[in-house]
């Protein structure tokens, strides 16, 4: 099981995150954007493209392992964190590819403005 989540900023600016069941963010969008319809469509292109084995690429840098995910005109769609194992890497791969079709979307956007102004108000 996994949701997205979509997320807004304190600078106005939208995001999502894909977290799995085990509360593990294993994606999270390469672009933010102005409009929450905007983090909708970036959603859709993820489930529309996550459950191509050849949309995920696999990179390696001096932190470690992670993979990126993009559409068939090879833009990013999302990045995953970095691994310390590969094979953790791909069992994230798995699942993004098994639950993401049916994955449930969790609206954020509101409760963090909501949260935002409950501190500026105890200050």
């Amino acid at each position: 099981m996994a949701k997205f989540q979509i997320i807004k900023d304190f600078d106005n600016k939208y995001h999502f995150n894909l977290k799995l069941k085990s509360g593990d963010i294993v994606l999270r969008s390469s672009d933010r954007t102005t409009a929450k319809i905007a983090c909708e469509k970036q959603i859709d292109l993820v489930r529309a493209n996550a459950k191509f084995a050849h949309r995920f690429s696999r990179q390696s840098d001096e932190q470690g392992s992670y993979f990126i995910l993009k559409d068939a005109d090879n833009q990013v769609l999302g990045r995953s964190g970095y691994y310390a194992y590969w094979l953790d890497m791909e069992r994230s791969i798995a699942a993004i590819r098994s639950y993401t079709h049916d994955a449930e979307l969790e609206d954020l956007s509101s409760q963090a403005v909501k949260e935002a102004a409950l501190d500026l108000v105890s200050e």
